[in-house]
């Protein structure tokens, strides 16, 4: 337990600096209190400031700017500056600092939360946590509590323990003060220059991609929409006071042919086409209401004029893949697969839009979140597990993709807002976070379940009724964050452990066994004859019904390549106009290279009369040809084709340009071929 003691003084350390925080009004003298005590507690008469700065960190686990700390040595009065070296005129014996309140939020951290969270954990999944286990699981609190995407593991324990927790006074005082001391703290780690708090004068373009688009018009749930008008409201305060429009919300063009075919999935499901994911929250808020696909049609239209009335706007770029930015371009085949293979996903769509906000930053200060220019604002786990891989975000720079907590948390420190009544936005709550995250993790679970049931029944392990009673059982289960209660917590958690799924169809087996006995005891009451005609028709229906399944499922095989044709064709149109391009100044030159030529010669004749050029000019004419083509025809066995030739050059230039943007050409042709095929199948 010593060792889980020692990583809670992380938690006791962000406490404090909330606490110290409320006592002093100034960041500055915060950090002065630290720095007194690192000082005091290790003897230290004589250091430079990179010494400190190092004490400092180490001693509370923080990752304070030198800036930052510069300033606030000159807080201390003891201290005098010579030279580089910074040295003590008191007693340090007699210098005295506040321990208690550090041991005291030490105590409290692990008394209040730490050890409570491993008994509601071990309780949970009915187990006996080991040290090494419960060391992962305090990471895990931490990485929580710091809006950081390492404590995936255990988030939805964490996010449980805090709601079935939420109403008890202490527990929930302890955790904001924390939570508040991480919002602090996190203001300082990209803001090296506290002296503009109050102010921002750089511009900031924020791409939002679908989840945060759907956040915004209230898809998601009440909770959702919340936290992006809380988002908005400091975006919209920012160009106020700044009276020109710094910060510009934005969304790519792919971002808009995703949520076009978000609606077209609606459509189909309210025409009866296709089945509703119980995970897509926003897909369910769409189709509810609609009784025609006009009825969609309607609401795609409301979407896009609310998003245009709140000067939301597409960006209409396409030169992503220009050829003087081809340096900034972080998308390449080795990056997909290590870093997929170490998720177990494929993070092609992720990466894309990091690679967009890589590119439009260039050359930016990526150190300083204030100077980068440019942030993906997402609201997808998985986007954002990606944009913090060591392999895409370099060790102390901005992300290129963030979430609403840690953007929301930025503009409230740069504004100065303090945590006074009604400065304070929701998303500081970490109620409402733990809410947001179990409904998350659940939903993802249930997709999973759902993603399971459709494969059972293509591969034939179950029937249409018992897949459409399994589906509906998965709907009920869903929650929007503010739907779940403490009353839910053990019966979600038990949903998202890893054999709820095998507990899930069991249950449902027992029911179908049941139902099926009944029907047998019933059968056997009637006439031989009666059973075998009944098993006949009943033949014949399945039959039938197996074939449209098929069918069905070609269609939906046909619908999800096409999908994927049409994507790959919008990569590869703007690199088919640099083909066209390159192409374009490979003839100029031929054609120059002949123009020239005739200028040359007849410039020749001019200057030296026909009767001296006449014998050059039949050799160079002639002669010269005829002897290169015999001796390439000798050689190559082949004849001169100058279409050949210009084809053959044509074919190497699409060759490197589709090496060059890492786009997969062949791909897209066995895709066409294989829809070909499929077509056939299904009219055949």
């Amino acid at each position: 337990m010593d060792k889980i003691k020692e990583e809670s003084r992380y938690l006791a350390s962000l406490a404090v600096f909330r606490e110290f925080y409320n006592n002093q009004k100034d960041i500055y003298g915060v950090i002065s209190e630290f720095l007194n005590g690192v000082i005091t507690s290790n003897k230290k008469y004589k250091f430079n400031l990179t010494e400190i700065k190092n004490l400092l960190n180490k001693t509370f686990e923080f990752d304070i700017p030198e800036a930052v700390i510069h300033t606030s040595l000159k807080r201390l009065s003891y201290l005098t500056l010579a030279q580089g070296t910074y040295s003590v005129n008191i007693n340090l014996e007699e210098n005295k600092i506040d321990r208690d309140t550090f041991i005291k939020k030490t105590e409290i951290s692990n008394n209040v939360l730490i050890a409570p969270l491993f008994s509601f954990i071990a309780q949970e999944k009915n187990i006996k946590l080991s040290e090494e286990e419960k060391k992962k699981i305090l990471c895990c609190f931490c990485s929580f509590l710091m809006d950081s995407s390492d404590g995936r593991e255990y988030s939805g324990y964490i996010s449980g323990f805090i709601l079935k927790n939420r109403g008890d006074p202490e527990f929930r005082s302890e955790l904001n003060t924390i939570r508040e001391g991480v919002i602090l703290y996190s203001g300082l780690k990209y803001n090296s220059n506290l002296g503009e708090v109050g102010s921002w004068k750089t511009e900031l373009t924020i791409y939002l991609d679908t989840e945060m688009l759907f956040h915004f018009f209230g898809y998601n749930g009440q909770l959702h929409k919340t936290l992006f008008e809380d988002f908005l409201k400091y975006t919209i305060e920012i160009n106020d006071k700044a009276r020109k429009k710094l910060i510009k919300l934005k969304y790519f063009k792919e971002v808009e042919r995703e949520i076009d075919s978000f609606f077209t999935k609606a459509e189909y499901i309210v025409a009866g086409k296709d089945t509703l994911n119980p995970e897509r929250t926003a897909m369910g808020s769409i189709v509810e209401g609609c009784a025609y696909k006009s009825d969609v049609v309607d609401k795609k239209s409301d979407f896009f004029l609310f998003l245009e009335n709140n000067d939301i706007t597409v960006d209409n770029s396409s030169n992503y893949f220009d050829e003087n930015k081809h340096k900034y371009n972080i998308v390449d085949q080795n990056t997909i697969k290590v870093v997929s293979d170490e998720y177990r996903f494929d993070i092609t769509q992720h990466l894309r839009y990091l690679g967009y906000i890589h590119i439009l930053r260039k050359d930016a200060d990526k150190n300083n979140f204030y100077n980068i220019g440019y942030i993906l604002l997402t609201g997808n786990a998985k986007t954002i597990q990606v944009a913090w891989n060591k392999m895409i975000k370099p060790e102390g720079t901005v992300p290129l993709a963030t979430t609403l907590y840690w953007i929301t948390n930025k503009f409230w420190f740069k504004l100065n807002k303090g945590f006074g009544s009604g400065s304070v936005p929701k998303s500081f709550d970490v109620i409402t976070k733990a809410q947001i995250i179990l409904s998350s993790v659940l939903d993802s679970s249930v997709g999973e379940k759902y993603d399971d049931l459709k494969n059972q029944f293509k591969n034939g392990e179950i029937t249409e009724e018992i897949a459409k009673a399994r589906i509906v059982n998965l709907r009920n289960l869903v929650k929007k964050p503010e739907e779940i209660m403490p009353d839910d917590i053990s019966s979600i958690l038990a949903i998202i452990s890893e054999d709820s799924l095998k507990k899930f169809i069991q249950e449902q087996e027992h029911f179908k066994n049941n139902a099926e006995k009944q029907v047998e005891d019933n059968i056997k009451l009637k006439e031989n004859l009666q059973q075998k005609e009944e098993k006949l028709e009943k033949y014949e229906k399945d039959k039938t019904w197996l074939m449209s399944q098929v069918i069905k499922a070609k269609k939906s095989l046909l619908q999800e390549k096409q999908n994927s044709i049409r994507i790959l064709e919008n990569q590869k149109e703007p690199i088919d106009i640099e083909i066209k391009k390159a192409f374009l100044f490979f003839k100029i030159k031929i054609s120059g290279s002949v123009i020239t030529t005739y200028i040359l010669t007849y410039f020749l004749i001019w200057k030296y009369g026909w009767d001296e050029i006449e014998k050059w000019t039949w050799i160079i004419s002639v002669t010269i040809p005829l002897i290169g083509t015999i001796i390439y025809t000798l050689f190559t066995e082949k004849t001169i084709d100058f279409l050949k030739l210009l084809n053959h050059r044509k074919q190497k230039i699409e060759k490197e340009k589709y090496r060059r943007f890492n786009f997969d050409n062949l791909l897209l042709e066995k895709l066409k071929s294989e829809i070909i095929d499929l077509e056939k199948e299904i009219d055949g």
